[in-house]
């Protein structure tokens, strides 16, 4: 027992002396580590988070008067919230050191969300491209719900039995009803975006718009760059055919009137931009 207890105080002391070396290292970097009750991993936030757009005053200005243009960004900003719910206590967990909506800021998940609905139906607007962006135009103020990390059930038909897949996606914006409007898969990482993200992506929103004919768009977001594969890859996709007359930009056609805008995405600081298809 006395070998045991010596050997845990020594772990014990291994421990403090980590800690202490962390809280440095943050007190360096301008931060002191956040008391919480329990310590969480980016995974477990990221997953756990749902956000709701949600307004002030539904009398007031909202994304649905600013896709009728009878509202500015601004009155509608000052009206428009992104309110955040979690499968655990937000205010008792940590993130890496940090308090957990410290953390949530600094994701590329809720910058992407947060330009979606506060800046990207404006900028088609500027640019004239509702026609050609008619899908994903139309489909911005529907958007209700957020899901990181969401999932997409999937049934289908195979040899007279019905089939379950799920297609996963890192951000899936959704409707009233629950209705996969948007998907989008994000990359943080300082590697160009490749081709096989991109056909991952086309592959799996194609099978949803199969199966829900709500899906407007489907968004790689990188923020490095896109290797010359990837836009080679995109432009294949969304080429149509040959006669098509369709001025729907960056559109996969599934049918006649069927498909979904894809939209590759350069994320710069804090900043979104459109790099396929451009404004």
């Amino acid at each position: 027992m006395a070998e045991e207890i010596e050997r845990l105080e020594t772990e014990v002391e291994r421990l403090r002396s980590e800690l202490a070396e962390v809280e440095s290292a943050l007190e360096a970097a301008g931060k002191t580590a956040y008391d919480a009750d329990q310590q969480i991993q980016p995974s477990q936030a990221i997953s756990g988070t749902n956000l709701f757009v949600r307004y002030g005053s539904k009398g007031k200005d909202t994304l649905e008067t600013a896709h009728d243009g009878t509202a500015t960004a601004d009155d509608v900003d000052a009206n428009l919230k992104l309110e955040r719910h979690t499968t655990f206590e937000a205010d008792a967990v940590a993130v890496q050191g940090e308090p957990y909506d410290t953390f949530l800021d600094d994701t590329l998940e809720l910058q992407f969300v947060d330009w979606v609905v506060r800046t990207l139906l404006y900028e088609i607007q500027n640019t004239g491209h509702e026609s050609g962006l008619s899908d994903l135009y139309d489909a911005i103020p529907q958007i209700d719900r957020v899901e990181f990390d969401g999932e997409i059930e999937l049934t289908y038909r195979e040899d007279g039995e019905n089939v379950t897949e799920v297609a996963t996606f890192d951000v899936v914006l959704r409707n009233r009803m629950g209705e996969p409007l948007i998907v989008a898969d994000l990359s943080d990482s300082r590697d160009p975006a490749n081709e096989r993200m991109l056909v991952e992506l086309e592959s799996d929103a194609t099978r949803v718009k199969e199966a829900s004919e709500t899906l407007s768009a489907a968004f790689l977001v990188t923020a490095s760059f896109f290797e010359p594969g990837a836009l080679e890859a995109a432009s294949e996709a969304t080429s149509g055919s040959f006669l098509s007359r369709d001025s729907r930009m960056s559109f996969v056609k599934q049918s006649r009137k069927q498909g979904y805008h894809l939209c590759l995405v350069e994320a710069r600081g804090d900043e979104f931009h459109l790099n396929v298809p451009e404004l």
